[in-house]
Parts: structure tokens; C-alpha cells; sequence
């Protein structure tokens, strides 16, 4: 058993690790394309990218639906190295996904030919925006008919370190091709052409790997369905992937693409930030999914509560720090650029509290996916959906990005708190007061550090990289020091664990 633990441990080691890298890297790629785009096409031209990428991610709420309900079927098997049962099902995957290639260009079809409509766009024909939406889909396609389920069974056993190890290469040099291209001044289209081409080698790379590493067998068509929970699982993804992509397709459709370009700069980097913090968390679902099977309920529920403080320490960390200095960075991000105004201090406030609350609720997603509970939590998914939805189409009309921004926060707000009264109840019985104490020092703390950095920024004129940079690192000493002492006096004992050797070995 020791030597299971130390590999489960050595591997969500390796997979924070990694992802961790990942995501700096993906960090400072995306903090260079974005400006390129702007600058050389126009804000009106990359709020259409924006808004063609986010269009087509559509078809991936299919995948996070069966996703999901296919790793937690997957743990099982594979702790038992039942090659067998995860042929089946990798089977069955596939056979759904090749379903949902062929509805996917149907959709592409359609969006093509549609998009210089819905979008108003003004700064290209017709045929620029349908070809524009035909290279964008190339990508996308690959993903779903080829790589589905071979990055599904690397999830599930615990190498997510692979995924990201690939993704490093292909943003790489992705950002290398873009810069290149724009540089000897080619147009949108095949700068966008050629990302995709980078982008398709993902699902490959996941392919030879498998095949290599995993000793799969061929199977005959099977009479049982191991993936019940898909259709559950799908509603709630269904759900989960509107609220989360319900901001730009609003914007395109009642505002104009240079508010969607003012939301994509802003959402650029608070994304980011999301998905450092995310990285912290890689392959937590899949080692939560192998306690549940060996019914280690007790290591479960610290590797559980170590893994909410560390999380909240993170996140409050690197949010109340982005609160503060967003808009000086987008000054000056975007200095030169004059056809639209970047500048939306409340907006960008609003967008971090979302994407804050959103990170806070991560160890709670991860956990009731691992256990399989998506028939039970999908009025959750249901609900956040409809709030974001309504509010987002109701507000904008008003608001502007603002509308979206409290859609968003209103609904991520709501899931979270269903969630921790859920697990209040449910899976391991973990008494509400915990979240409440966690969220009341999470707030104080954020509170906090937001009041004396805008009281430090406002003394300093944040004209440039280098200035900000340094205003950057005292703010982030600030937050870091306000942030341990406050989760000093809540988990004293907690803490330590975190900040010491037995950390890495809990997680």
C-alpha cells in the first residue's frame, strides 16, 4: 500500500509541477499574441477571433460532459490494471465522439456562413470571415475526432503531466510561427491557418503516446454501457460550459467586437491567473477518484482540507494583486492603441471576483467529480447556467461589460455556495461551519490587501513595464505577508503542514 501512496504522491507531484510550467509559459505566450493581433489587425479584427474560438468551443461541452463521467469510470479499473474494462470504455468513448465530429462540421458549416451577420463586423467580407471560421475549426476537429479519449485515460491516470508537457511544446511554438507571420506582414487568415496546424499536433502526440504506453486490446462491440452518467454528466457541462462562455457570444450579438476585444485583454489575464492557480490542482481529481475507490476516507479528508487552504492562500494571494494592478498593466499594454477605450476599472474588478470565486470552489468540483455525482449536483450546473444567462442578456442592454461581469459573479457565487452545502451532507460529511470560516477570512484578507494597494498605486505613476513590475513584486510581498498571517490565526496547525516538507508529501 506504501508503495501505491508514494506513487500516487509522486505523480500529483509531477503533475503540479508541470502544469505549473505549463501555465507560465502559456502566461507570457499570451500576453505576447494578443498585443501583435491588436496592433497589426485592428481591435475589431481579434475581437473576431476571439469570438470565432469561442463559437467553436461550443462543441467541447460535449467533451467535458462525457469527460468527466468517463475518468470516474476510469479509476477503477485502471487502480486494478483491468486493461480490459478500459479498452471498453476508451471504445465507447470513441464511438460517441465520432458521432460528434460529424455534428460539429455541420456546425462549422453553419457558423461560417453566418458569422459576418451576427457579429456586424465591418472590417471584413464575407468570404474573409467564412474562410476565418473554417481554418479556426481545424483544430477543434482533430481534438475531438482523434484525441477525445486518449486525453481523457491520461487524466484519469494521474499523467496529466504528459498533456501539459505537449501543450508547453505546441504554445511554443504556436507564438514563434505568430510572431514570424505578422512580422512579414501576412494577413489574418493565414496566421490563424497556421496556428491550427500547430494546434493539430496535440491529439497526435496524445495518440502515440497512449499506444505506447498502455497495452490496450481491441474490442468487439460490448452490450454493457459503462458510461451510464453521460447523459447526467452532459446536461451538466451543458450548463457549466454556458455559463462560462455566455459573456463573449452576448457581447458579439448585443454590443459590438471592440467590447468583445476590451473583454478578451481583461479576460486574457485573469484567465491566466485562473489557470495558474489551476495548475496547483492538476491531477487532484484523479488522486481524490483513487482514495474514493480504496474507501481512504480519512487521508481523504486532509488531503482535502490541505488542499482548500492551499488553494484560498493562492488564490487570494494572486487575485487581490491583479485587483490592484489590471488597469495600469492594460495602460499600458494597450498604449498605442486608439480605435476603442481600454479602460474599465469596475469591469475588471468584477471579472477577478468572479474568477476568484470560481478558484475557491475548485477542490469542491474536483471531489464530486471524482465521487460520480453529477445526476445529484446538477441542479447546480442548471442554475448557475440560467442565472449568468438571464442576467448577463438582461444587464448588458444597461451595463455594458459591466451586465456580463455581475451575470458571471452572481452565478459563480451560487454554485459554490451549493456546493459546499452539498458536501455538507454528502460523500465525506463535512460540516458547513469550515466553509464559512474559510470565506470570511478569504474576503477579510482580500479586502485588505485591495485597500492598501490601490493606496500604494495611487501614490505611483505606473507609466511603464518596469515601474509596474516593481510595484508588482511589493504589492505580491504584501499580499503574501497579510495573507499567512490571516490564515495563521484560522488554521495555525494546517498551515504549517502546507508550508513545510509534509505538503509535498500530502500532495
Amino acid at each position: 500500500m506504501k508503495n501505491l501512496t508514494d506513487t500516487r504522491e509522486k505523480r500529483a507531484k509531477f503533475n503540479i509541477m508541470c502544469s505549473l510550467i505549463g501555465q507560465l509559459v502559456t502566461l507570457l505566450c499570451g500576453l505576447i499574441i494578443p498585443q501583435l493581433m491588436i496592433k497589426r489587425f485592428g481591435s475589431e479584427a481579434y475581437g473576431a477571433t476571439t469570438s470565432i474560438s469561442q463559437f467553436m468551443a461550443y462543441i467541447s461541452l460535449l467533451e467535458g460532459g462525457i469527460g468527466g463521467v468517463a475518468r470516474a469510470a476510469l479509476y477503477k479499473p485502471l487502480a486494478d490494471n483491468n486493461i480490459h474494462v478500459i479498452s471498453e470504455i476508451l471504445a465507447e468513448i470513441k464511438n460517441f465522439f465520432r458521432i460528434v465530429a460529424y455534428i460539429f462540421i455541420i456546425y462549422v458549416i453553419i457558423l461560417s456562413c453566418t458569422f459576418k451577420t451576427i457579429s456586424h463586423i465591418e472590417c471584413m467580407d464575407w468570404f474573409s470571415t467564412f474562410l476565418l471560421v473554417i481554418v479556426i475549426s481545424l483544430s477543434t476537429f482533430a481534438q475531438y475526432f482523434v484525441g477525445i479519449s486518449y486525453s481523457v485515460l491520461i487524466q484519469a491516470a494521474q499523467r496529466t503531466y504528459i498533456m501539459s508537457l505537449i501543450s508547453i511544446s505546441t504554445v511554443v511554438l504556436n507564438t514563434i510561427f505568430v510572431i514570424i507571420l505578422v512580422d512579414f506582414g501576412s494577413n489574418l487568415t493565414i496566421v490563424k491557418f497556421v496556428s491550427s496546424c500547430v494546434f493539430v499536433l496535440r491529439p497526435f502526440l496524445m495518440c502515440i503516446y497512449v499506444r505506447r504506453e498502455f497495452s490496450l486490446v481491441k474490442c468487439n462491440k460490448s452490450n454493457k454501457t459503462y458510461l451510464s452518467q453521460k447523459w447526467s454528466g452532459l446536461g451538466q457541462h451543458i450548463a457549466f460550459f454556458l455559463y462560462s462562455n455566455t459573456d463573449i457570444a452576448i457581447l458579439t450579438i448585443f454590443a459590438d467586437l471592440r467590447m468583445v476585444a476590451v473583454y478578451s485583454v481583461y479576460y486574457m489575464v485573469v484567465s491566466q491567473i485562473e489557470n495558474l492557480i489551476a495548475s496547483f490542482s492538476s491531477g487532484m481529481e484523479a488522486v481524490f477518484g483513487d482514495m474514493l475507490v480504496k474507501n481512504e476516507m480519512e487521508e481523504l479528508h486532509k488531503t482535502f482540507n490541505y488542499y482548500e487552504i492551499m488553494i484560498s492562500v493562492i488564490s487570494t494571494i494572486l487575485f487581490s494583486v491583479t485587483a490592484v494592478l489590471i488597469v495600469p498593466f492594460v495602460r499600458i499594454y494597450t498604449e498605442n492603441v486608439s480605435d476603442t477605450n481600454y479602460i474599465a476599472p469596475t469591469f475588471s474588478l468584477l471579472l477577478i471576483l468572479s474568477s476568484y470565486v470560481a478558484c475557491l470552489r475548485k477542490p469542491y468540483h474536483n471531489l464530486i467529480i471524482a465521487a460520480g455525482h453529477f445526476k445529484q449536483t446538477q441542479i447546480a450546473a442548471y442554475g448557475e447556467a440560467i442565472i449568468n444567462i438571464g442576467l448577463s442578456v438582461v444587464l448588458v442592454i444597461y451595463f455594458g461589460l459591466i451586465g456580463v461581469a455581475i451575470g458571471t459573479l452572481v452565478a459563480t457565487t451560487f454554485r459554490l455556495l451549493y456546493y459546499a452545502f452539498y458536501l455538507s451532507t454528502h460523500i465525506f460529511n463535512r460540516r458547513i461551519i469550515f466553509f464559512i470560516r474559510c470565506e470570511i477570512k478569504n474576503t477579510t484578507i482580500f479586502v485588505l490587501v485591495y485597500i492598501i494597494g490601490k493606496m500604494i498605486s495611487n501614490l505611483v505613476d505606473l507609466k511603464d513595464y518596469v515601474i509596474w513590475a516593481k510595484c508588482g513584486v511589493i504589492m505580491t510581498l504584501i499580499a503574501i505577508l497579510i495573507t499567512i498571517i490571516g490564515n495563521f490565526t484560522f488554521y495555525k496547525y494546517d498551515l504549517k503542514v502546507i508550508l513545510t516538507k509534509q505538503m509535498i508529501n500530502k500532495l
